[in-house]
């Protein structure tokens, strides 16, 4: 058996980052990103330094409502950008970021497990 959010915190330190100490009520935050260059002013605070979020889903077509609620949790860190890992997106979730980017010029990038498995995330980073 697979241990409780193995997969998450797999997801993501592939991305380089950080994953959540907290996992459940974690508030839509499995991980965070720290830009090249800067550290958590403090290793013990998630919310110390410049960062980003990022949501793991471990399911297919991931749509409208997860993102929805991801930029949600955006714009409560007041965060300019976030990453959200799932096997596949649909083409509503999909629309929906670029709305969201639109709206508020925060960005979300959408990053599929396959990418990470073949390297490709490095480009949407």
């Amino acid at each position: 058996m697979i241990p409780p959010f193995e997969f998450e915190n797999w997801a993501v330190i592939a991305l380089g980052g950080v994953p959540n100490t907290v996992q459940v009520g974690d508030m839509g935050i499995d991980g965070r990103i720290f830009p090249v260059g800067t550290r958590p002013q403090d290793q013990h605070s998630m919310f110390a330094g410049d960062w980003f979020p990022v949501q793991v889903k471990q399911q297919d077509r991931v749509g409208r409502p997860d993102i929805d609620s991801f930029e949600v949790v955006m714009e409560r860190e007041d965060r300019p950008r976030g990453f959200f890992v799932a096997f596949s997106f649909t083409s509503d979730a999909v629309s929906e970021c670029a709305a969201f980017h639109r709206r508020t010029n925060r960005l979300i990038k959408l990053i599929t497990v396959q990418e990470i498995l073949d390297e490709q995330h490095v480009q949407k980073m």
